[in-house]
């Protein structure tokens, strides 16, 4: 009872359908002087064999050698079973079919053979054969376009896992230096407090219910960069930073949201954060058809006080990631570093 549990019975179905079709297909071949209830029943025995050398090559020889790379041994024994099926049917014709229905086989070409004849017969073998695989070709075929399209959403589903462990390794990242940047200002009591809530709470929105998706307008990713931004120049005045943000929008494409942001961030961490004289942050971002480049360059502090940390790196590996997930082989990513500067020059092709 567990077995008929397991079987799915509309792929049962489907593969019963697939065998009538070809018995209907031999029929519109029939002979005007074959009788249709012989033709039926040999015909019936041939769909039997051509069934057990499919099923035999796809669901048990393929497995066990081809999809193990074990390509002699594939070929041998796909060779061996294909062969069997001929014998049993060689057997079965001289046997049973031909003494029942003499003048069905009258004028086939092994008529007149005995067994071992039929068995090494070339010609016989090879004519037979065609006939036993050519439907096997055509489910073969079902089945490998299945298992691809099976293997493609397990690619796609697995892709859309490591984004989401991706997203959420980078958006508690940057919360966390958000909320210090808030925390500053509030043991401070700064003024401009209340505006950094502000952005902070459209930042929020954004990273916690529009940025879900894989791709969002670039419009969208610049309002956050811009949020960001003004978020950050409220807690250094003019004489500790120098922020440019130059943008040319020729197109409006989509893009990772967060892939940019993170640059960003490190800019800040490492370029201003412990810099003692002036920082200076150039952003570059171009959108045009079928093409966003972006390129972000800071100086660097020149104490030891910067070094980057194995923790410091997180965001740059996880974004190396995503683009390596979202835009495979449709990306460049450059970071130049010198002892002043450190630049990083991102290219996405859409």
């Amino acid at each position: 009872m567990n077995f008929i549990h397991k079987i799915d019975l509309k792929r049962a179905a489907l593969h019963c359908f697939y065998w009538i079709f070809f018995l209907f297909f031999y029929i519109s071949n029939k002979s005007e002087n074959e009788n249709y209830y012989d033709f039926i029943f040999i015909y019936s025995w041939k769909i039997l064999a051509q069934a057990c050398a499919g099923y035999g090559l796809i669901y048990w020889i393929i497995p066990q050698t081809l999809n193990k790379k074990k390509y002699l041994l594939f070929i041998i024994s796909a060779l061996a079973w294909l062969y069997f099926i001929f014998t049993l049917l060689m057997i079965l014709k001289y046997y049973y079919l031909e003494p029942k229905f003499p003048s069905f086989f009258a004028d086939w070409l092994g008529h007149k053979m005995t067994v071992p004849e039929r068995l090494t017969s070339v010609k016989l073998i090879l004519r037979e054969l065609s006939f036993i695989t050519y439907p096997i070709i055509i489910l073969g075929f079902i089945s490998f376009n299945r298992k691809q399209q099976r293997l493609l959403k397990l690619e796609e589903e697995k892709k859309s896992m490591e984004l989401k462990v991706l997203k959420n390794q980078l958006n508690p990242h940057f919360l966390f230096n958000t909320l210090n940047n808030l925390y500053t200002l509030t043991l401070k009591k700064d003024d401009k407090a209340p505006e950094v809530i502000a952005k902070l709470s459209e930042i929020l929105d954004f990273v916690l219910y529009r940025c879900n998706e894989d791709y969002v307008s670039i419009e969208k990713e610049i309002t956050l960069i811009e949020n960001y931004i003004a978020l950050e120049k409220l807690r250094y005045n003019e004489n500790r930073l120098d922020i440019s943000f130059t943008k040319n929008i020729h197109e409006s494409n989509k893009i990772s949201p967060l892939i940019i942001l993170t640059f960003i961030e490190n800019a800040f961490k490492h370029g201003v954060v412990n810099e003692t004289e002036k920082a200076v942050i150039l952003l570059n971002l171009d959108s045009k058809k079928g093409e966003i480049n972006f390129s972000i360059e800071n100086t660097k502090p020149q104490n030891e006080l910067t070094r980057i940390s194995d923790k410091s790196k997180i965001g740059l590996e996880n974004v190396q990631k995503q683009l390596d997930l979202l835009y495979p082989k449709k990306h460049q990513l450059q970071i130049e570093e010198t002892q002043t500067n450190f630049k990083v020059k991102l290219c996405l092709y859409l």
